[in-house]
């Protein structure tokens, strides 16, 4: 798109643009693919937005990217010294994404957009919608915590939703890929920052709302209003939602939206979707469930374990439903939902022994993966986590309390404590360990820890790795450094002469 066509688009899009030309440059004679807010993603043919953040304004960044070729920028106030056009709008983070579908062509309007929101179980849940569309035989691009899919691509994520530039450009290559849905997480920052708006959906989930990052919301209805935006602002005409109706915040969502939305649960068995674990096994969990699929209750086999994951199955379900997609399809797609990297990842030692993975990183999270490893295990649960630094703090005793409560060996190390001493972190995690049992141990170098916890595991045990699943990195004071959980659990394996297999469920 020609620079001058993008600029009277956004003009008629957008109130308040206005522009400032450079001098000697043709905006008819530029010509311009793409919109990033990363001045190291610039280059010719870009459009570098500058976003003011809470560390960093991108405005400072402007003639970094001018340097490596952006050909404009899109900033809030006019920039001296800058020898390209600007684009001048208040707001960028939130109007970024407006601006980004402007010129991508709209790829909203060529997809079924399907969006998930909570605390806990949004990962999962995206991955079993996409399972159950690839079953109905519909391409779907997926963004979420792990990776990104454009349908043919996967790519690391670096936010749980990517800012509205990127997700706008995600849209653009799903399309491009032959695509006709996207699954995605919506985090409560992302709402509440604007990095959705531009995107509208046609469906959404809710999961839950537990205790986590009120470093940043203060308080749990602050959060709540942050999750019910995306039910009130960011969804189409004839949108329909999935709600958790065992959570209180659920039930309120489902009070307040009616007739758009269907609750689901396992303890009210009035509600649309409703499911009882029928038993557990190291292959999965037998549950019974009553949907609208038929007048009579199913039953059939996840390959999954934990009341927390027959949930989020729910909301899967309840989406299909929502969506059109048959019982048949939807079971099928639900049932061949493939393994999570970072969820329940179980790897089985040859002396018997399980190593379980899982990002779980708050006191509900956490409680729920150690209820699940407790129903399967067949001797000694020993968990090993800690918490994030620059995040919410009321958690870490919480999270120190489910784990004395739940597991027979309770290892607390650092997680990702950034600018914080994680001796402090680890600490406050301790003290609420300690109100249950004194026989914890604080080990603060990671791997140190993690070997600690194999060097004790044996037949019919289960160690959980908590807090930091698939991540590649842990984040120092200094920046990142290369860490993963199962690398550390192969090189001691290594080391120690032992072989290992990933198992099944666990």
């Amino acid at each position: 798109m020609r620079l001058n066509e993008f600029q009277t688009l956004l003009k008629k899009h957008i109130p308040g643009v206005d522009f400032h030309a450079a001098e000697d440059m043709d905006p008819d004679g530029i010509e311009i693919e793409r919109l990033v807010s990363d001045s190291a993603m610039s280059g010719p043919d870009t459009i570098f937005a500058c976003v003011p953040g809470e560390h960093c304004d991108g405005h400072d960044y402007a003639s970094k990217a001018v340097a490596m070729g952006a050909c404009a920028v899109f900033c809030e106030h006019r920039i001296e010294g800058i020898s390209v056009p600007q684009i001048i709008c208040h707001d960028i983070r939130r109007n970024m994404g407006k601006a980004a579908s402007i010129l991508y062509g709209d790829p909203l309007a060529k997809l079924t957009m399907i969006a998930v929101t909570g605390t806990n179980g949004k990962t999962t849940s995206v991955f079993m919608v996409k399972s159950i569309l690839k079953s109905a035989g519909v391409k779907t691009g997926l963004l979420g915590t792990v990776f990104c899919d454009d349908g043919n691509v996967l790519e690391d994520a670096q936010h749980t939703t990517p800012e509205g530039s990127d997700l706008q450009y995600w849209l653009h290559r799903m399309v491009n890929n032959g695509c006709r849905a996207c699954v995605m997480e919506a985090s409560s920052h992302a709402i509440d920052q604007g990095r959705i708006e531009g995107t509208l959906y046609d469906v959404a989930g809710f999961t839950n709302l537990t205790v986590d990052h009120l470093n940043y919301h203060k308080d749990m209805e602050s959060y709540f209003r942050a999750k019910r935006k995306l039910f009130k602002h960011y969804m189409r005409n004839n949108w329909h939602g999935a709600v958790n109706i065992d959570d209180n915040y659920g039930l309120r969502l489902f009070n307040e939206f009616g007739c758009r939305v269907v609750g689901y649960s396992m303890k009210d068995e009035d509600a649309m979707f409703y499911a009882v674990s029928r038993g557990s096994a190291p292959e999965g969990t037998d549950v019974e469930i009553k949907t609208p699929f038929s007048d009579n209750a199913d039953v059939l086999r996840l390959p999954f374990i934990g009341d927390h994951n027959i949930m989020n199955a729910l909301q899967a379900l309840s989406i299909a439903w929502l969506l059109g997609i048959d019982k048949q399809t939807a079971f099928d797609g639900l049932t061949k939902t493939e393994r999570i990297p970072g969820r329940l990842e179980s790897y089985m030692i040859d002396n018997g022994g399980v190593c379980v993975i899982d990002f779980a990183h708050n006191p509900d999270g956490l409680e729920k993966i150690l209820t699940a490893l407790r129903s399967v295990c067949k001797g000694k649960l020993s968990v090993a986590f800690g918490a994030s630094g620059e995040s919410d703090q009321t958690k870490r005793p919480l999270m120190g309390e489910v784990a004395a409560r739940l597991a027979d060996k309770i290892i607390i190390t650092s997680d990702n404590p950034r600018s914080e001493d994680p001796n402090v972190i680890a600490s406050e995690v301790e003290a609420g360990a300690k109100k249950y049992t004194a026989d914890c141990k604080v080990i603060i170098d990671r791997e140190s820890a993690i070997y600690e916890g194999l060097n004790d595991i044996a037949q019919g045990d289960i160690l959980l790795l908590a807090g930091k699943g698939p991540e590649r990195c842990q984040m120092l004071k200094d920046g990142p450094v290369p860490f993963q959980d199962r690398d550390v659990m192969l090189e001691w394996c290594r080391i120690n002469g032992r072989e290992v297999l990933q198992c099944g469920i666990i």
